[in-house]
C-alpha cells in the first residue's frame, strides 16, 4: 500500500498514548491525514470542550453542555459540548499527559446527557 507516495511500512508513527475514561486532553482538530487512516491505528471518542461557558438564568445548557469549572490544570472555567461528540486518532492528543481527570459526578452528568440526546 502506498500513501502520499511512501509505502506505509516507511511511515513512522508516534507511540499511542494511554487514555483512561474521564481524562481531559488537548486535541488537534485539524483535518486528519490519509497516513493515519491508511495505517489503521486506534481512534478514541472525544467530547470537545470550550471556555465559552454558557450562562443563562434558566440553566447552563444541559444536556447540550456540561460545566466542568477549572478542572485539573485548566486555566479557565470550561464546559463540554456533549452534542459535538466525535472520533479522533489517538495520535492527535497533545502533550504527554491529560490536563485533568473528571470525577464520578461529572462522568455521571455526561452519561446522563448522552442518554437524553440519544433518546435512551
Amino acid at each position: 500500500m502506498t500513501v502520499l507516495n511512501k509505502p506505509v511500512r516507511e511511515i513512522r508513527l508516534k507511540r499511542l498514548k494511554r487514555v483512561k475514561r474521564g481524562q481531559l486532553w488537548e486535541v488537534d482538530f485539524r483535518l486528519q491525514t490519509h497516513i493515519l487512516n491508511a495505517a489503521g491505528h486506534a481512534t478514541i471518542i472525544v467530547i470537545p470542550g470550550t471556555t465559552q461557558v454558557y450562562r443563562h438564568s434558566q440553566g447552563d445548557g444541559y444536556p447540550l453542555r456540561i460545566s466542568i469549572g477549572k478542572a485539573g490544570l485548566l486555566k479557565e472555567e470550561s464546559a463540554l459540548l456533549i452534542n459535538q461528540i466525535r472520533t479522533v486518532h489517538n495520535g492527535r492528543l497533545k502533550g504527554n499527559k491529560p490536563s485533568a481527570a473528571l470525577g464520578r459526578a461529572h462522568l455521571k452528568s455526561i452519561e446522563d446527557a448522552l442518554r437524553v440526546l440519544m433518546g435512551w
